[in-house]
């Protein structure tokens, strides 16, 4: 037998010191993990507790105290930076609590119990169960109560879908229907649009297919809010404007009236336009006469009588474009026919409207009169716009941003006078931008805030107590302005309508916390991103991190959360989606409701989303990847 190898035997009890070494070194690394964990909980629980103080009168009574403390917990974990911890949690395989918002203090909790259980600690290991089952309990708050405010999950999606109703919507029970059998969930009625009449009739024909259809289908009704838009800039005349057919059969078609009544170019009922003329003329004409005259354009052009709609009503139409104004005059080709020409009449006035280019001058006024000859673009001093709300000019400053249109024209002030500011247009959408009234104005670096529920608003709760089941809350800047919805809702009777805070506002941003308690407290309650206003307030750059730090605040509130405007805007209304959208709308499979707006190719737009929505929810649970077995390799 050899003999042993010279220090063998102080080799292998360098490898124990070693191993025991390195073990002791993991340990305490480990023990100062959880150290940090625990200091880290102390501080969570400590600004719980203030937090919850300021929110306690608003907390008595209600079912939301835990919602509340959870939400209070995760803004307390959120003023911490815990990146470096993140980081040696997921080297040892923990969770590295980026996904603690449903659960906060439970999340910290369970993984401070993993570490225990590493550690040797038996009572850790006793916990982990009894935390799993408070994750868990917390984690179906926010689709139960999503449920409650939104409607029932469908067997295929948990994202609902929302519409906004069209204005033909209210006359024509297909609308709706079809709307329904491609999936809608929810219909949106926009008070900022149309009249109580129509936003009642939209409701019945909603009632009526969910009834008929044995499918479940909520109505919100979005008041018109405090924003801040273009005043009613001085009418034009108006005159009758129709493009040449595309396909080379098509025809336009519209009415000669004897009536008295002036023109109407656009009738909001969706019938035929209408020209006015003297009745003792129209009654010389039979059907197949032609008619020439040369219109506005200087262009000449034939119609040809289709049928007699009534004794007051001649149908006419033309293969070509055409353009109509008062004093054009009307000659039968028949000479022989008593009366062989007729001038036309008035047509309703058209709304006025102002062309902006890059570089224009533009002249924000205070509020004025309006007259006939008083037509903002033809101003010897320049264009001018004013703004439907009191005090604005004394809150602009020179350099401040005017923004018009949702952000389709930026302007800076260049000077402010006593009764007006001078803009300089800095960019436009298009090579020419057309302001009209009802217009956005936005403010984004001036201390300037719409005045609250208006005239409009009240007009709007009166319908929505009576139809709607959802109320949308406009520009909701702070928990008063929910504390005054709900106090006019109660006054009509809706006590379990429920409240949706569109968040568009620098305002509503800061004070969001705030606002959620103040609704979720006392009704279902929900918030949607609306991303139009929101991008111009606080800057389209921040938009996409702020939209994610809502959806997480809002996870931590166990409150719905809608994703809104310009969802697959190309598709809807043009038939073709950019690639751009399609990515956003996988995005917002992660909210528990998106929203579409209205367009010729709406039915196109809800088939789309609904095919992302569910391939994307295979894949995706709010912020965590779900790993189902890939298919293409």
């Amino acid at each position: 037998m050899s003999a042993p190898v010279a220090g063998a035997t102080s080799d292998h009890t360098g490898v124990r010191s070693s191993t025991a070494t390195s073990q002791a070194v993991v340990s305490l690394h480990l023990r100062r993990l959880h150290q940090r964990l625990e200091s880290l909980g102390i501080d969570v629980r400590r600004g719980e507790r203030d937090r919850l103080a300021t929110w306690r009168p608003r907390l008595v009574g209600s079912s939301y105290v835990g919602s509340a403390a959870n939400l209070a917990a995760y803004l307390a974990f959120r003023h911490h930076d815990i990146r470096d911890i993140q980081d040696e949690l997921a080297v040892l395989g923990l969770s590295s609590l980026g996904r603690i918002e449903a659960h906060v203090r439970a999340g910290i909790a369970a993984v401070q119990a993993s570490l225990g259980a590493v550690l040797g600690d038996a009572a850790s290991l006793a916990r982990v169960e009894r935390i799993g089952r408070l994750r868990e309990a917390q984690t179906l708050r926010l689709p139960e109560r999503a449920a409650v405010l939104l409607g029932p999950e469908r067997p295929d999606r948990r994202t609902r879908v929302m519409v906004t109703l069209p204005e033909e919507a209210a006359t024509d029970a297909n609308v709706v229907r079809d709307l329904l059998e491609r999936g809608m969930d929810l219909a949106r009625i926009n008070a900022a649009h149309d009249g109580p009449d129509t936003w009642r009739a939209m409701a019945r024909q909603v009632r009526s297919a969910s009834s008929q259809s044995g499918r479940p289908c909520r109505i919100l009704l979005d008041l018109p809010g405090p924003k801040l838009r273009i005043a009613p800039l001085p009418s034009k005349p108006g005159r009758l404007r129709l493009r040449s057919p595309r396909d080379g059969s098509g025809l336009n078609v519209f009415l000669l009236d004897g009536s008295g009544e002036p023109g109407t170019p656009r009738p909001l009922d969706g019938s035929e336009p209408r020209v006015a003329v003297d009745p003792a003329w129209l009654a010389h004409l039979d059907i197949w006469d032609r008619i020439e005259c040369v219109d506005a354009r200087a262009r000449p052009r034939i119609l040809r009588v289709d049928a007699r709609s009534s004794a007051q009503t001649v149908l006419v139409s033309t293969r070509r474009g055409i353009a109509l104004a008062e004093g054009i005059e009307l000659r039968l080709l028949r000479k022989h026919k008593e009366g062989a020409s007729v001038t036309i009449g008035p047509f309703e006035p058209a709304p006025g409207s102002i062309t902006v280019r890059v570089g224009d001058v533009l002249r924000l006024v205070a509020d004025r009169p309006m007259t006939r000859s008083d037509v903002g673009d033809r101003d010897p001093d320049g264009p001018w716009i004013a703004c439907i709300q009191a005090g604005v000019l004394e809150a602009l400053q020179v350099g401040r941003e005017v923004v018009v249109d949702d952000g389709h024209v930026v302007t800076r002030v260049e000077a402010i006078a006593a009764n007006e500011a001078r803009l300089r247009v800095m960019t436009t959408r298009r090579p020419e931008e057309r302001l009209r009234a009802d217009q956005g104005l936005n403010f984004p670096d001036s201390p300037i805030r719409g005045q609250g529920f208006g005239a409009d608003d009240l007009i709007a709760l009166d319908v929505a107590a009576d139809t709607a089941d959802i109320v949308g809350l406009s520009f909701a800047q702070g928990p008063e302005d929910v504390d005054r919805l709900i106090k006019e809702l109660d006054a009509r009777g809706a006590h379990d309508t429920g409240v949706i805070a569109k968040i568009e506002t620098q305002s509503g941003i800061e004070r969001l916390p705030d606002i959620i308690v103040a609704g979720a407290a006392r009704r279902p309650f929900g918030v949607m991103i609306a991303r139009g206003d929101l991008a111009v307030e606080i800057g389209y750059e921040r938009l996409a991190e702020m939209q994610e730090e809502v959806m997480w605040l809002c996870e931590a509130a166990h409150v719905p959360v809608i994703w809104a405007t310009q969802v697959l805007e190309s598709l809807v209304k043009t038939g073709i989606p950019t690639r751009a959208e399609l990515t956003d709308a996988a995005m917002a499979q992660r909210a528990e409701c998106v929203m579409l707006n209205k367009g010729p190719h709406i039915l196109e737009g809800i088939d789309t989303l609904i095919d992302v929505i569910c391939r994307m929810q295979a894949h995706q649970s709010k912020k965590t990847s779900r790993l189902r077995a890939l298919r293409s390799w």
